[in-house]
């Protein structure tokens, strides 16, 4: 098994930590500088990472991977990966949404462009914090034992603290974050 990745990617760390919380092991092939179309991204034609190689089987999309992962070698689904709840799947759609405008700013940055002076990503860095609010205010979804949905929410709150990318002024999601980042395996994953 294979995953292509970036050390600190968030979405690559979520599958990364459902791997380790599985106890399973991949080789890690780190694309590189994903702001740029030479780095190695595998077989992935969207040229983004992750993406898991597991036989001849191929996945692309961390919740995909996840998903696969689960049906494949967790059949009791110990981490909700497969949850049906609303509240949760709602949930896991902000911190994408917020994971993927946090990465539309840094690659931005990363290529030259100023993103703090141009309409277009300042309405970004708002959705972010837009989508922290509400994240905020369902704090109580997440818990403090390991699940996908908390894997989700450490992920990317690491990232958004790592790039300094807006302040973290949520006192809920802080405290849930900070019971989790004490379990070892997740601790080790830091970006």
């Amino acid at each position: 098994m294979q995953l292509h990745y970036t050390p600190k990617s968030h979405f690559s760390r979520k599958v990364r930590l459902v791997l380790a919380a599985l106890e399973m092991h991949a080789e890690l092939i780190d694309a590189g500088n994903v702001a740029q179309a030479a780095a190695n991204f595998g077989p992935n034609p969207l040229m983004k990472v992750p993406t898991l190689i597991d036989g001849e089987h191929v996945i692309f999309d961390s919740d995909a991977i996840a998903q696969y992962l689960v049906r494949h070698y967790d059949a009791g689904d110990r981490l909700a990966v497969l949850t049906t709840d609303v509240a949760l799947l709602n949930a896991r759609m902000v911190m994408n949404g917020v994971m993927s405008a946090e990465a539309e700013l840094i690659l931005a940055a990363r290529t030259g462009i100023e993103t703090k002076s141009l309409p277009r990503f300042q309405k970004i860095e708002q959705s972010i914090r837009a989508g922290l609010a509400w994240l905020e205010e369902r704090s109580a979804l997440f818990s403090t034992e390991p699940s996908y949905a908390g894997f989700h929410l450490l992920s990317m709150w690491d990232h958004l603290a790592c790039y300094e990318t807006v302040p973290l002024d949520y006192a809920g999601l802080r405290a849930r974050v900070e019971a989790l980042a004490q379990i070892p395996y997740i601790a080790a994953s830091a970006p």
